[in-house]
């Protein structure tokens, strides 16, 4: 097959807080809670800044399991820096009502530098439920995906860029139920960005079927959500539904089974077989949200230059939609 490289900008708006794991987790032996923000302090480089006596103690806090905080070790100790590298997430008042007392902070995938960013593969795979849903399962046989000669070898997704450390914010898992529409709060907690966040990727394709395909990705993506919004989110109130802004996405952990799957091929039966009891899906299953504080986005009339802000959330509990998002495509 003849190569053909075309590139692509796509560019990223966050909706919703978006959370990328890296499999790893704070504790509150990780973290300090002061001054109404949580200071992730570079634990080597406040090692070796310490004396030997108290390396020590630091060492002993660090292998004892008990559920002291990192606060308690810094007060015990008279330690006054707070210059051990690291960053500070500041406190939005919608983490939780238990100031400082977070269990296991999920922690947002970062560089070598420290710095968060979104991995291509993580945004890759979005791209790809989008396809499977509204391309490759509608009979066309001209694309082939899923075995030897497939499709997505020839769609290269980059790294986004890194981003700002102040564009993290911690934030809860909360459940919505259709039955009830009682809203639960879970003792999970996310790094996640920060509403209005915006990333830039680079997408190339190597062929011309992969180009073919991309240049169709909005319009595509435009009606997964429909078909998403039909099945899913029209059972829920309109109050809890964000608007979209630009070919809506769904990014990142939390954001719900029916963002994430092929819809036309999920088995309810095993999945509700495999979880465990204590976390046994009901019909559809719940509406994943998390709060924060809220934000509008502001939008520029172009011939009067007048200013419009509209808010990204429709209710007034500061409940947003996990890993909402929205993007825009142009060829290079």
């Amino acid at each position: 097959m003849t190569n053909q490289y075309h590139e692509y900008n796509f560019h990223l708006l966050v909706l919703g807080p978006v959370h990328i794991g890296n499999g790893s987790t704070y504790s509150a032996k990780d973290y300090i809670y002061e001054n109404n923000g949580y200071y992730f302090p570079d634990l080597g480089k406040m090692y070796l800044q310490l004396s030997p006596a108290k390396r020590a103690a630091f060492e002993s806090f660090l292998q004892i399991k008990d559920r002291k905080k990192l606060i308690d070790f810094i007060h015990h100790q008279n330690i006054t820096a707070r210059d051990f590298g690291g960053y500070t997430i500041k406190a939005s008042n919608f983490e939780t009502d238990k100031k400082g007392r977070l269990n296991e902070i999920r922690a947002f995938v970062k560089d070598p530098y420290g710095n968060p960013y979104i991995p291509g593969s993580s945004l890759k795979g979005a791209l790809r439920t989008i396809l499977i849903n509204e391309k490759f399962t509608q009979g066309d046989k001209n694309i082939p995906w899923g075995h030897e000669d497939d499709i997505f070898n020839e769609i290269r997704v980059s790294d986004s860029k890194p981003i700002e450390k102040d564009r993290l914010i911690i934030v809860q898992k909360w459940d919505l139920n259709r039955r009830n529409l009682d809203l639960k709060s879970l003792p999970l907690y996310r790094e996640a960005l920060k509403p209005m966040t915006k990333i830039d990727f680079t997408i190339t394709t190597t062929s011309l079927r992969a180009t073919e395909l991309i240049d169709q990705l909005p319009q595509l993506a435009e009606r997964m959500y429909e078909h998403y919004r039909q099945y899913f989110l029209a059972d829920y109130p309109d109050r809890f539904v964000q608007d979209n802004r630009h070919a809506p996405l769904y990014l990142g952990a939390g954001s719900g089974l029916w963002t994430k799957v092929d819809r036309h091929h999920v088995n309810l039966e095993k999945i509700i077989k495999d979880t465990p009891s204590k976390m046994k899906m009901k019909g559809k299953g719940v509406m994943k949200l998390t709060r924060y504080q809220r934000k509008n986005r502001i939008q520029i009339n172009r011939q009067t230059g007048e200013r419009k802000r509209f808010p990204l959330i429709n209710n007034d509990q500061s409940f947003y939609e996990m890993g909402k998002c929205g993007f825009t495509l142009k060829r290079k």
